[in-house]
């Protein structure tokens, strides 16, 4: 299954050395010998831009990255699942290659990008990942549209509305891991803040977070020229703006149809275990593994 195929991905990818230069997505793909496809498709009124990998008549996987990453990712992953899967991985709304808008950062409605840009390519049901934002992106994706799933895997997030999400936000102000929350949903102070310190900010906020490696300029090149675009930095922060309309949603869907949907929760080892395998199951969802990782901190694929 690929959600499987993604945790011994993953495994990989925090035991691997670190490399000199990011490389993109579409440079894994070439060096795995992989079909590589990239596009523009204007889809639920924004333009994306993703990349189509493998064989045409494998299962499909759709790769939702998180802040502040763009689909490239996904690269180190991209040989190992590549081999068996059809990969498609996506810059989402606001980020690298893709369209930004000045609206539309909620999650239900970058699924609903996921969702046309599923029906463009013909892809009826799809392996849904997503890591950080991304996870968020995949989770509003599942409950909007579980028909279209083969599975769901969500990997280092915290889904705002589900269990938990009361005490979360009484105690994320105070922990170092989320204060950044409140500070990035006031999007005017952010952006003037940050603007013309995207690499600082990304190299503060990566290393803040990591345990098998420290990040340096050339690691995140293609991060910080996504947030340096017109627009991508608040583009960025929008989507933590929108938190509190993501929990709203959440708390109110319907999970009826999600509950022999095959999950996946992935976390890298903390004090606190899997919180996203509980919200999960909380949420009603039958079918749900949880795998913690050793060697990182939060950013599984780099």
């Amino acid at each position: 299954m690929a959600i499987m195929a993604l945790s011994a991905a993953c495994a990989v990818a925090v035991t691997a050395p670190a490399r000199a230069e990011q490389t993109p997505v579409e440079a894994a793909a070439k060096a795995a010998g992989l079909a590589l496809h990239t596009g523009t498709a204007t889809v639920n009124g924004v333009s994306i831009y993703f990349r189509d990998i493998g064989a045409r008549a494998a299962e499909p996987v759709i790769l939702l990255h998180g802040f502040p990453e763009t689909g490239d990712a996904i690269a180190p992953a991209v040989a190992a699942l590549g081999q068996r899967f059809r990969l498609i991985v996506p810059d989402l709304r606001g980020a690298g290659l893709s369209q930004r808008p000045s609206a539309g950062y909620e999650k239900k409605t970058v699924a609903a990008d996921v969702k046309g840009l599923m029906d463009q390519l013909r892809i009826e049901r799809a392996h849904v990942i997503g890591h950080d934002i991304g996870a968020r992106v995949a989770y509003a994706f599942a409950v909007q549209y579980p028909e279209r799933l083969l599975s769901l895997t969500v990997a280092e997030a915290f889904i705002e509305g589900l269990a938990g999400s009361a005490e979360f936000k009484q105690y994320a102000p105070t922990n170092p891991r989320t204060q950044h929350f409140a500070l990035f949903a006031r999007v005017d102070e952010a952006t003037a803040r940050y603007q013309g310190h995207e690499e600082e900010l990304i190299l503060s906020f990566m290393n803040s977070r990591s345990k098998s490696r420290r990040f340096v300029a050339a690691d995140v090149a293609r991060y910080t020229a996504s947030l340096q675009r017109d627009g991508g930095l608040r583009a960025a922060f929008m989507n933590y703006a929108a938190f509190d309309r993501d929990a709203a949603f959440a708390a109110s869907a319907d999970t009826s149809r999600l509950s022999t949907v095959p999950a996946l929760a992935i976390t890298c080892r903390n004090p606190v275990g899997n919180t996203l395998q509980r919200q999960l199951e909380a949420a009603g969802l039958k079918n749900v593994k949880g795998v913690i990782l050793d060697g990182c901190a939060h950013w599984i694929f780099e």
